[in-house]
């Protein structure tokens, strides 16, 4: 491995979860992880060396991609014999007028340069000396958030000064009290939901979640795993309660049940509910119950939202039904909703494959598994309540699982790496000898 990369990303890694700060406050997208993958093709045509080609290769395998569903939704835009009407969506920009070639489709596509150029830098020069600084970026998120938390029940206001990027209703803006701050009120207590340099504590969890599962596998403290998991507790957000289910749900399934552990985690488990009773009914009450009966404002707008999109997309002609009105055009207040309508059912088909190719793909080692569990759960956070796709940290995991899966083919055989020493074993073959099935 090329010094220069490997330097390249130790910087790059303490940024990646980083949303909500621009380098330059009147350009949206300057955020620093951003800056850096628009950065990252001229290092890998300098430092690349045999993979540059390789790189290319993909480049140009994305973008054709990309060239099938802007040329197919658009043409299937232009063959609408009628006025499109955009009602009960959300649009990305609801100042424009139009239906075809709309001004999002072009700006959203940048968005998505950036995370293919990061997807395919990772997937392509993954370096196992890159995980302390990763790991390292997704603690300094948590102790920021934590500092929040803690600031919030000192001085009852938001610590976060270093934010100066807008969201929603707010984009564009550089006033930091524009960032998205959430309060829950808990057994009559009033507390900081942790969103750390995110837009929202949901966001968060989307970006984090998966540094504790990894952290929890290749750390060899856990004091990592420790402080980013405090931290997701503290956002009191159900969609870390959807996380936790996916990585129970897929622990479970390769797990051999030991009866007696089972009998005292329940039993700890118990205990713990008795002692926090009040805290764990009012987040029940208001995070749970709420949501699922409408009473919860964010509850309900999410159901309302996807209802909206998938109504309008049942509307809409065969053609458009397919490939889609136009990447970009839509953000629902989930990924599933607002991939039918920008991209129709093949987007829809294309983005699940290329999340969940690999979590059917790895092997059965440590490592392989928490990426495994990081996709699934990334996934299911995604395809439910998180419509954002342009968040760096997620798509780290996507690249280390497709990096582990060409390992996998060039050792031909399954093999744990999860020691930090360790490497997969070679086998000499003598002239004659067959290979071992």
């Amino acid at each position: 491995m090329n010094p220069t990369i490997n330097r390249y990303f130790t910087v790059w890694a303490l940024f990646i979860p980083i949303s909500s700060v621009l380098v330059i406050p009147s350009i949206q997208g300057t955020v620093p992880g951003f800056l850096f993958s628009f950065l990252s093709p001229l290092v890998v045509m300098l430092a690349g060396a045999n993979l540059r080609a390789r790189y290319v290769t993909t480049l140009a395998m994305a973008f054709l991609l990309w060239l099938f569903f802007f040329s197919g939704s658009q043409l299937a835009d232009m063959m609408v014999d009628y006025t499109i009407r955009f009602k009960g969506v959300v649009l990305v920009n609801p100042l424009d007028r139009s239906f075809v070639l709309r001004n999002s489709l072009f700006t959203q596509s940048l968005y998505l340069m950036v995370i293919v150029l990061f997807g395919v830098f990772v997937s392509l020069f993954y370096d196992r000396s890159w995980d302390k600084p990763f790991i390292a970026g997704g603690v300094l998120m948590a102790l920021f958030g934590l500092y929040e938390f803690v600031y919030f029940l000192i001085f009852g206001v938001s610590g976060d000064v270093i934010s100066n990027r807008g969201f929603g209703s707010d984009l564009g803006t550089n006033d930091v009290m524009s960032i998205a701050f959430q309060t829950v009120d808990l057994a009559g207590h009033t507390f900081a939901r942790i969103k750390s340099l995110t837009g929202e504590p949901s966001m968060y969890v989307f970006s984090i979640f998966p540094y504790w599962v990894y952290a929890r596998t290749v750390s060899r403290s856990p004091w990592p795993a420790r402080i980013i998991g405090l931290s997701l507790v503290l956002t009191v957000s159900t969609t870390a309660l959807v996380g936790l289910l996916c990585f129970a749900a897929v622990k479970a399934s390769r797990m051999r049940i030991d009866v007696l552990r089972v009998l005292l985690s329940l039993l700890i488990l118990v205990l713990l509910c008795y002692v926090f009773r009040n805290y764990i009914g009012d987040f029940f009450e208001h995070g749970i119950i709420d949501k699922v009966n409408g009473r919860n404002d964010s509850g309900a707008e999410r159901f309302g939202n996807f209802m909206a999109s998938i109504e309008f997309w049942a509307s809409l002609p065969l053609a458009n039904q397919i490939v889609g009105v136009g990447f970009g055009y839509i953000r629902s207040t989930d990924m599933a909703s607002t991939l039918l309508v920008n991209n129709g059912i093949l987007g829809v088909a294309l983005f699940s494959w290329l999340f969940l190719y690999p979590a059917f793909r790895l092997d059965s080692s440590e490592r392989s598994q928490a990426l495994r569990i990081s996709l699934i759960a990334v996934f299911v956070m995604m395809m439910m309540s998180v419509p954002e796709f342009a968040y760096l940290a997620p798509w780290a995991f996507v690249g280390m699982a497709y990096h582990r899966l060409r390992e996998y083919r060039f050792a031909g055989t399954s093999f744990d790496m999860s020691p930090p020493q360790a490497a997969p074993p070679v086998v000499a073959r003598h002239a004659g000898q067959g290979s071992r099935s």
